[in-house]
């Protein structure tokens, strides 16, 4: 939902770079990419047919000063008898001695285009009224606010009454067909300009076959050399004229205006005028192309999108110069702009987030650490985002926090490693002096062994008496030298130096022996055992550790109840685990007290009189853990005590079924 959001952001953000770019906000961004469009372009050829005649400062310095008079005009028409259509880009409005002989030469051409003048108010100053030419054009054209001529309209409507451009009318009066024009819309006692013309440049001037004034009068042109051409006479010497600036003029070669019109003329002839891509795809396409543009930065690490928005900054100028060269004008500037735009939303998107997690952070530490780091007392604002860096101090005070923060978890982490180099020293310590134990009771207890042997042997006496006590103290120094080394790899495995030697054992005859053992050891009391009539059940486990916390809980259960209850031992199957209970019928444990007598060194209130450490239970649960089950402690007033330990089964061979009991008394 949060995306959407975003996304519907964006879609508004669009929507505002093209309202922008509709009030020509953009438009300077637009022109200096236009212009440079035509000089990466390049020059293009022109058509053979479209002539300029030029009214040079050659034709000036031999016929004097301008304007020229008319019947110079008149025997430029007899010299051009043969060209399909000549227009003047002149302002033949003034009467002259020479009208009568210029209006009979236009009468013998009979495609002859003069121009007329739109005023400043919107009038038409139009020829000497004694010409009958084939028609009047305008040579009005439309220059930026640079000044750089880029466009003209072909039809000017004059109080509904039509104006056609120049070039147009020479187009119109060649082929003898109308070129297609917008419907006439606008006020009929106005001025209307409609049917706009983007003006494709074929170079800077100078690109049209060009033929001196002087020269045609003096017959250096033959008459055949403009034989079916569509001639344009006007003014090309400096100071007359004003020449207007085209975007090749950076070249300082500003162009004349009969050359302009001539660019256009040549534009209708070869279709070539630069048509607009249409308002309604540019404004989808910047659309799509947004919303993709933010879809590919969301979906990029920060510097992969950096990068990608420089490539488009490329990419973008780069597609719209290819649809330039076929002759379609697509404004990039707004692309430009709205993916910008998109690629700071996004950034900007990802920096509120990382603020609003790191004021989290900071309030979970602060939280963990407490509020008084640094001096700070006041409250922490989980969810400032961006808004919090436009506070008093910003983002240096968040610096500065995260800073004060960051040297106190440094000082915490260098006192944890201190006392973690002394709990290893320590447990170093404990281990050696556990080995060292180890290593001094092995003596006496060979030695006490070896003499219980040999006294063993000097019972001669029969019935041999005391075989049954020998057998039992042998027993015992072995369970001591087998304890002894059980607690030297316990003490390993609590520094995390796992010795465990794990393996499959078949546990119905495990227990079975470990019964047996214990009902050697406990002669004095009963003991009960409970095991599946028939079935193999395998587990994998260390068997020495798991003797050692069967023999743990045996033992607990005998010291915490009474000589003459019974401890009951049963090994129980299920579906994939293998439960094992010690259970004696009382005294009963408190409810607070069940977990926490497998804590290390704890004792329940009930053990004050009881011989222990309280590490038998914390030994059990550490070696059942590590070896992949889990052990817990019940106790009742009406079942008693019960420690389970339940181990994950590998296989069972058989059914089990009801338990059969063994005793021994």
């Amino acid at each position: 939902m949060k995306k959407i959001r975003f996304f519907m952001l964006l879609a508004m953000l669009v929507a505002f770079v093209a309202t922008i770019e509709g009030l020509g906000l953009l438009a300077g961004i637009d022109a200096y990419f236009y212009d440079h469009f035509f000089r990466l372009r390049g020059s293009r050829e022109t058509s053979d047919r479209v002539v300029v005649v030029a009214i040079d400062a050659d034709s000036l310095a031999a016929f004097g000063r301008w304007p020229l008079p008319r019947h110079r005009y008149a025997a430029l028409l007899d010299r051009l008898e043969h060209a399909a259509v000549v227009s003047f880009d002149l302002l033949l409005t003034e009467p002259s001695a020479d009208d009568q002989q210029l209006a009979a030469a236009i009468r013998r051409h009979g495609s002859v285009i003069l121009a007329g003048h739109l005023e400043q108010g919107g009038g038409l100053v139009e020829p000497s009224a004694l010409f009958s030419p084939r028609g009047i054009a305008h040579v009005h054209v439309e220059p930026g606010v640079d000044h750089v001529v880029r466009e003209l309209f072909h039809s000017i409507y004059r109080k509904g009454v039509l104006i056609p451009s120049l070039s147009s009318a020479v187009y119109e009066a060649d082929r003898g067909r109308p070129i297609p024009r917008a419907a006439f819309s606008g006020d009929r006692d106005g001025l209307v300009q409609q049917d706009q013309h983007r003006i494709n440049y074929y170079g800077p001037a100078g690109a049209f076959t060009t033929v001196s004034l002087v020269d045609v009068l003096e017959g250096r042109h033959s008459p055949d050399f403009f034989r079916d051409r569509l001639v344009l006479v006007g003014v090309t010497a400096p100071g007359i004229v004003d020449q207007v600036a085209t975007p090749f003029s950076q070249l300082r070669t500003r162009m004349p205006g009969v050359e302009l019109h001539a660019t256009a003329l040549n534009n209708l002839l070869d279709a070539g005028a630069l048509r607009d891509v249409g308002q309604w795809f540019e404004t989808t396409s910047l659309l799509v192309f947004s919303l993709l543009l933010a879809r590919l930065f969301l979906a990029m690490r920060e510097q992969q999108a950096l990068l990608a928005w420089c490539a488009s900054l490329i990419l973008l100028p780069s597609a719209s110069l290819a649809l330039f060269v076929a002759g379609r004008w697509l404004p990039p500037a707004a692309f430009l702009v709205s993916g910008s735009a998109m690629f700071a939303a996004v950034y900007l998107r990802r920096l509120n987030t990382a603020v609003r997690r790191l004021d989290r952070e900071y309030a979970a530490m602060v939280t963990l650490l407490g509020r008084g780091i640094g001096g700070e007392a006041g409250e922490v604002r989980e969810n400032g985002g961006l808004l919090s860096l436009l506070s008093e101090r910003g983002i240096n005070e968040k610096i500065r926090r995260q800073s004060i923060m960051t040297a106190r978890l440094v000082a915490m982490h260098k006192k944890l490693e201190a006392l973690l180099k002394t709990e290893r020293e320590t447990l170093d310590n404990q281990i050696r002096f556990v080995e060292m134990l180890s290593h001094e009771y092995r003596t006496p207890l060979a030695i006490i062994r070896a003499n219980l042997d040999i006294l063993e042997l000097r019972d001669t006496e029969a019935p041999r008496p005391f075989t049954a006590y020998y057998d039992k103290m042998k027993r015992a120094v072995s369970r001591l030298t087998e304890i002894m080394d059980i607690s030297l790899r316990a003490e390993r495995m609590d520094g995390s130096d796992n010795r465990m030697q794990q393996r499959h054992l078949e546990l119905t005859g495990f227990v079975r022996l470990l019964f047996e053992e214990s009902c050697a050891l406990w002669t004095e009391r009963t003991l009960y055992l409970e095991l599946p009539e028939k079935g193999e059940v395998v587990i994998f486990a260390d068997a020495a550790l798991f003797k050692t916390v069967l023999l743990n809980l045996v033992d607990n259960a005998i010291k915490h109840s009474p000589p003459d209850e019974a401890v009951s031992i049963a090994l129980q199957v299920g579906t994939g685990a293998a439960a094992i209970s010690v259970c004696n019928r009382r005294p009963c444990i408190p409810a607070e007290e069940l977990e926490r007598v497998f804590d290390k060194y704890y004792r329940g209130r009930s053990s004050a009189n009881i011989q222990g450490a309280g590490l038998g239970l914390y030994l059990v649960r550490k070696i059942v853990e590590q070896q992949g089950g889990t052990v817990q402690l019940s106790s009742s007033a009406e079942v008693g005590t019960r420690a389970t330990v339940t181990m994950p089964l590998l296989r069972t061979d058989g059914e089990a079924t009801a338990p059969g009991r063994h005793t021994s008394s």
